[in-house]
């Protein structure tokens, strides 16, 4: 169903249909690997799968008696060869590829009961980076276990994305978006937002960055040496975005809303070039996670655990 495309009356098609339904629960959250050969889902259950994205065969699976208990969050490394799955304030460490247990690190904040509210891994999977709920950000090395904390944040650490192995973005509910090297307290550059920051991703070559808060900011930086944003263009007086990618080989980005709304923009002029529904099971089920290939295709899987293929060449734009 399209809701807006063009402003035109003809409907353009882009989902081909639902591949797969992964699990009957619900997910916390689910990633691609940087290829889109791998898929990783984490359920409310405590149970994480890694997934060969072709033929949807499970590759990985920590078995229940090896699940971190409360597991909250959980990434793969860009290659798709480690994971990491947290709690509250530990964060266990499986080789994918080993199908094994690397080990399990305490993390604490600057504040008593401060909790783990994000984490990211350096492309050399060597580095650890761990925010915080009371705004204190942990950078880890894996091979010499050293750990240094600062606290650049006044409120929970909302994401953290690493650009290589020492350059990485943090941004926080406190409105704050900072690009800082690793081990260094001080940033390299800073952002103050009116809202808290919902949405920060950048694009796989990293050259392409997307920010956007809680309200009406939403932010495309084409060039990370540049300080120039090209804003999004919509009518409606706001929009709270959840999850969001830069589609590969093409000017475009594919967002995602708390419900089960998949928009697509132009990078260039930030037009709004239409929004349509996903399916789903749930009223409440969104968009978790997206990959876009070299052939036009947009994969997504949502909180339902369903996959979905888009052809986003119905849009004339590739």
């Amino acid at each position: 169903m399209i809701i807006a495309l063009f402003g035109c009356s003809k409907e353009v098609v882009l989902n081909q249909g639902m591949l797969t339904d992964l699990s009957e629960q619900q997910l916390i959250s689910a990633q691609f690997s940087k290829k889109g050969k791998l898929l990783m889902m984490l359920g409310f259950d405590g149970q994480v799968t890694v997934f060969n994205a072709d033929n949807f065969s499970v590759e990985f699976k920590v078995s229940k008696k090896d699940q971190l208990d409360g597991a909250k969050l959980a990434i793969m490394s860009t290659d798709g060869s480690t994971l990491l799955v947290a709690n509250d304030n530990e964060v266990a460490i499986w080789s994918v590829v080993g199908k094994g247990l690397i080990g399990k690190t305490n993390f604490s904040g600057l504040q008593p009961f401060a909790t783990i509210s994000s984490i990211a891994i350096s492309n050399d999977n060597d580095k650890l980076i761990i925010g915080m709920s009371d705004g204190a950000i942990n950078m880890a090395t894996i091979s010499t276990r050293l750990n240094n904390r600062f606290k650049p944040h006044s409120r929970p650490v909302s994401h953290l994305l690493f650009v290589d192995n020492e350059h990485y973005w943090s941004a926080s509910q406190d409105g704050s978006l900072s690009y800082r090297v690793f081990a260094s307290p001080e940033p390299i550059s800073e952002q103050e937002f009116s809202h808290r920051i919902t949405t920060l991703t950048i694009d796989e070559q990293k050259q392409r960055l997307f920010v956007s808060d809680a309200l009406k900011t939403q932010l495309i930086r084409s060039d990370l040496n540049s300080d120039e944003y090209i804003k999004l263009q919509y009518m409606a007086r706001f929009m709270v975005f959840r999850q969001a990618h830069f589609i590969n080989y093409a000017n475009l980005l594919a967002t995602s809303s708390s419900k089960n709304h998949l928009t697509i923009w132009d990078t260039i002029t930030g037009e709004e070039l239409g929004t349509w529904l996903s399916h789903v099971q749930t009223p409440t089920a969104t968009i978790l996670a997206m990959y876009s290939n070299d052939r036009g295709e947009l994969l997504t899987v949502n909180s339902d655990a369903m996959v979905e293929k888009w052809d986003l060449t119905q849009l004339n734009t590739l």
